[in-house]
């Protein structure tokens, strides 16, 4: 049904732009022509007299000693015009976009009235030098707030305001304004609003934004700008404006809306300041200049955000993005604090009150809540791992005298510092060698591998097993023979493998089937970069199948179509996404694992440097929002952090292939035997110029949500036995068990390896025995 609205839609539309009200003197015949021409063509003109009051206002502030009766105040006021009509005394302002008209007193009684009640927190000098201030804001979001917020103050003389949106309805969870204002300009929407709180304030529109084209006009039309509030999305716009306000000598102020953070830069007392403090020297600012993609503003928005000291429901909020919450997220309180603290700060700045150039935090949520719990102890470090008199008297009565060759000190140093070279989940490096009895002794150091995801030592048990590989292969390597005995005392169950190195092969000596691949102990790495996907030779699967199944009950098996990829990666990325939400796992992997920076990498030897991740700037910032405890827990409450799949998950369906090794026993000794098959397997791929990510959550956190009580939820339980049965199903192995789990790729080489500990911390201290001369 046509319900005639459409002449009503065109003539509604029909002026976007207007944001300057009419003014009617009407002591002027001309402005009394106007006046009376607009009260008869205009249909349904709202008219607004309400001067009386105002000159009994204006009657009180001047004359602040007296005490007047309501009837002394009336007739002071009525009395005040003298011989003008009250009709046409003041003026008369017309607001077309509303279709109202007001009866005010003109500009300097309206002024002193409307500003008495500052008195005396700004002073009328002080209130006469703000009159003179001429502001720029850009963006008109958080900027509305502090142009609306400085208009009310009257801390300005002339504002202008530049921003290119048209108002949303998503916009007025924090934009002051009515929903008739829908599908207007935001800087026409602000004008507006202060042409109704106060006309006589100069406000000029820029409605396109800014832009290299008009920006000089921003600045210098009309009288140079004195502050510039930026507050815009545009990285381009946030560099140039502070270049354009730094050569001008003016302070830039610019509200976060989160955390009361508020940042000023005092270019007109420090004009060689860097930019946003120094965070962005190290970029290429004239590049930012330039049109980028999301991906390459983010170098530049993360200095700027301080994404370290964001609130935690920001950074939780960040890790939501693109998943379950669609754009950077902005509270009405957190805006209208803002357009405060701006707006205080900007009066101060231009009456020479304040000074300081830096960043600042209002945080409400500090300064007005509940007690903060007790901060958790830090953890220790790992206890020295060490052995017992009655430990090493097992170790004596259950292996006797060792038979065979005592190699020289060099060579048993040698043989550690392979071992130390193996992979191990985490770098944990979860081993300890002591020569004793004419043999070599491995032991799992607890300590270095306790996780909260390894209940019964399968993750370590397959690094040691990498471990034991490496020593053997390095024995050959020197011309050695070389007899392993796992687990051999069940009273030390620490005491992974005794090593004898029998002057002759004997029929229980290892095989050499693998000798090749030691020179690439040294060589072996993780390499985790993405590159285009290449496929897997035929060559190069028979051959690692062939080496793994050279450990007993250890198989190869290799997953290359996408399809089954993509299924892998999404398995993949669910269990890693559980591993860091659950707050012992996070702990574990934020606080525990991972090397934030290279010294601390350097200081520790152990850990993931984070530079090995090989993630983009903009993952590096996630992590680094992802450590928030506090963020975490919301993003656990929320049951959220899909976001969190997206490293793996883009790393997986990049891949050539996925390599598993498999075992026929789960048990103690079919994981050390695993290890060693995963071992060969890695170097045998390296040597061949693959590249081996190990990708393996799935498997050991599926088998830790069956045995773990305590610390693991039931919806996590329930996800990660899920997430293994799917990975079974994949694989289709059965009876066969799942152990070890790889990605394959082109090689690049890795930007940063893992650093080792010296060979010295490998030993335990003080040794049973001396190492042989």
């Amino acid at each position: 049904m046509d319900l005639g609205l459409g002449a009503y839609l065109t003539a509604s539309a029909a002026d976007r732009l207007g944001h300057r009200p009419d003014f009617f003197r009407t002591t002027d015949p001309s402005d009394r022509a106007r006046l009376k021409e607009l009260l008869e063509r205009t249909a349904g003109l709202h008219v607004f007299d309400e001067l009386p009051s105002q000159l009994e206002e204006l009657v009180k502030s001047l004359n602040p000693a007296v005490r007047y009766t309501k009837d002394e105040l009336r007739a002071a006021a009525l009395a005040h015009p003298g011989t003008t009509s009250l009709e046409d005394y003041g003026v008369w302002v017309h607001y077309p976009w509303a279709n109202r008209l007001v009866h005010l007193l003109d500009e300097e009684e309206f002024v002193r009235v409307r500003t008495d009640r500052n008195r005396n927190k700004i002073t009328r000098n002080e209130q006469e030098r703000l009159a003179r201030l001429k502001v720029g804001v850009i963006g008109l979001s958080v900027g509305q707030s502090v142009s609306l917020t400085m208009a009310l103050e009257r801390g300005f003389g002339e504002i202008r305001l530049a921003d290119f949106d048209t108002l949303e309805l998503g916009n007025l969870n924090r934009i002051r304004s009515g929903l008739h204002h829908l599908g207007v300009n935001k800087t026409v929407n602000a004008a507006r609003e202060i042409a109704e709180i106060d006309p006589f304030l100069k406000v000029t529109c820029f409605p396109d934004g800014i832009t290299k084209a008009n920006m000089d006009r921003f600045f210098h039309e009309g009288g140079d700008l004195d502050v510039l509030i930026e507050e815009c999305d545009s990285v381009d716009i946030k560099i140039l404006s502070r270049q354009k306000a730094r050569s001008m000598r003016i302070p830039v102020v610019m509200d976060m809306s989160d955390r009361g953070c508020l940042d000023v830069e005092r270019f007109d007392l420090e004009p060689d300041r860097p930019l946003m403090h120094g965070w962005i020297d190290h970029l290429d600012l004239e590049a930012a200049g330039r049109p980028m993609t999301a991906e390459e503003k983010v170098p530049y928005m993360i200095p700027i955000s301080g994404v370290e000291t964001l609130s935690a429901r920001m950074k939780a909020s960040v890790i939501e993005l693109g998943q379950t919450v669609g754009a950077w997220p902005q509270l009405a309180t957190s805006v209208v604090l803002g357009g405060a603290l701006a707006g205080d700060v900007v009066r101060r700045i231009a009456l020479d009150q304040f000074h300081g150039s830096g960043r600042w935090f209002v945080d409400l949520d500090e300064l007005i809540g509940d007690p903060s719990p007790p901060a958790r102890p830090p953890s220790g470090a790992a206890p020295e791992f060490r052995l017992g008199g009655d430990e090493m008297e097992a170790i004596r009565s259950t292996l006797g005298p060792g038979t065979g060759t005592a190699p020289p000190g060099d060579r048993l140093e040698q043989l550690v510092q392979a071992g130390g070279a193996a992979p191990s989940a985490g770098n944990a490096q979860p081993w300890k060698f002591l020569w004793h009895d004419r043999r070599l002794l491995l032991f799992h150091d607890q300590g270095r591998s306790a996780s909260f995801w390894d209940p019964d030592h399968f993750i370590a048990q397959v690094a040691l097993g990498t471990c034991v590989e490496n020593v053997v292969l390095e024995a050959h390597g020197m011309g050695l023979e070389v007899q392993v005995s796992a687990f051999p005392v069940k009273a030390v169950p620490a005491l992974v493998a005794a090593f004898e190195f029998p002057a002759d092969r004997t029929s229980v000596a290892e095989a050499h089937d693998a000798d090749r691949l030691v020179p690439m102990i040294g060589v072996r790495c993780t390499d985790r970069k993405n590159v285009a996907r290449v496929a897997l030779p035929d060559g190069l699967k028979d051959t690692l199948d062939r080496l793994a199944s050279g450990i007993a009950g250890c198989r190869a098996h290799f997953v290359e179509d996408p399809q089954r990829l993509d299924a892998l990666a999404r398995i993949c990325g669910a269990a890693e996404r559980i591993r860091v939400v659950n707050p012992i796992g996070h702990r574990e992997f934020f606080h525990h694992e991972l090397r934030w920076t290279r010294e601390e990498a350097e200081r520790t030897r152990d850990g993931l440097d984070i530079a090995t991740l090989e993630v983009s700037i903009a993952d590096d910032a996630g992590l680094r929002v992802a450590a928030d405890p506090k963020a975490m827990a919301l993003i656990d409450d929320w049951r959220g952090g899909r976001g969190l799949e997206r490293l793996s998950g883009r790393a997986l369906r990049a891949a050539s292939g996925v390599a598993l090794i498999s075992v026929a026993q789960d048990d103690p000794l079919g994981r050390l035997n695993g290890g060693r098959a995963a071992e060969r397997l890695w170097m045998a791929a390296n040597a061949a110029g693959w590249a081996v990510h190990p990708v393996s959550a799935p498997i050991f956190l599926g088998r830790a949500a069956a045995m773990l009580g305590e610390g693991l939820r039931d919806h996590e339980r329930t996800e990660l036995l899920d997430l293994h049965q799917q990975l079974l199903t994949l694989w289709g192995i059965t009876p066969r068990h799942p152990l070890f789990m790889v990605r394959l790729s082109p090689a690049h080489g890795p930007s940063v390896r893992s650093l080792r500990l010296p060979v010295e911390k490998l030993w335990l201290s003080p040794l049973a025995s001396p190492l042989p001369a």
